[in-house]
């Protein structure tokens, strides 16, 4: 891997100048390679942006016309969530997410596989609610569809997942969570989660509060 593309990749991220970058993947291949190492990591600073850069190098290219390029793409992500692929794509829901929220003509059926995938997978739950979250109501109806392994996630021993669920579960409004959410309003532990271009950190209960507010709108 050339590292000075490496190092130039990693400086557009942490600008956020996508553009650009968008620009120097499609004129040379070892720029998109280099995104997409980079969306696989674990490292706040980059592996968010890269998400985004991602989604938005789709959008790209589908209104292009390379279809089909996208397809394979979302192909290769849920792929990479079966123990069969030889590697584990802990991103891969979060992706295929961003994804959707480019180009909504994907939400189906690529939404309820990016549920139903995530959320069998215990190592790919939290990147599971998010994509739930970020997806809010257009994602409701499969949701309801797989509730029963959604609404697992409160009973985690890992209180991020349930403040992941919490969150995700008031961003799709969905009223069966309300029980839950109830039970988590005094729960202090701190939770961040990646909402809008930032960290967002809150207590489990407030989370869950929030969720309970906008469940109840709609009620």
């Amino acid at each position: 891997m050339n590292s000075s593309i490496k190092q130039e990749v990693h400086l557009l991220l942490t600008q956020r100048d996508y553009d650009r970058l968008l620009d120097m993947c499609q004129a040379d291949r070892r720029y998109w390679k280099i995104l997409r190492s980079f969306s696989k990591e674990n490292d706040d600073s980059t592996t968010w942006p890269a998400i985004e850069a991602t989604a938005l190098l789709m959008q790209r290219w589908w209104k292009l016309g390379d279809t089909d390029r996208v397809v394979d793409y979302i192909r290769r992500q849920f792929w990479s969530i079966n123990d069969e692929s030889g590697e584990i794509g802990w991103n891969a829901p979060a992706i295929v997410a961003e994804i959707i929220i480019a180009i909504p003509e994907l939400l189906v059926p690529n939404g309820s596989i990016m549920i139903s995938r995530a959320l069998e997978e215990p190592p790919l739950v939290k990147s599971g609610l998010w994509g739930i979250g970020r997806l809010g109501t257009k994602i409701t109806e499969s949701v309801e569809r797989f509730q029963d392994l959604v609404l697992a996630a409160f009973k985690s021993d890992d209180p991020e997942i349930i403040g992941y669920a919490a969150w995700a579960l008031g961003e799709a409004k969905f009223p069966l969570a309300l029980s839950y959410l109830e039970s988590l309003q005094d729960r202090q532990e701190l939770v961040q989660i990646y909402i809008d271009g930032q960290f967002q950190g809150k207590s489990i209960g407030t989370w869950a509060k929030d969720a309970i507010s906008k469940i109840n709108v709609n009620a």
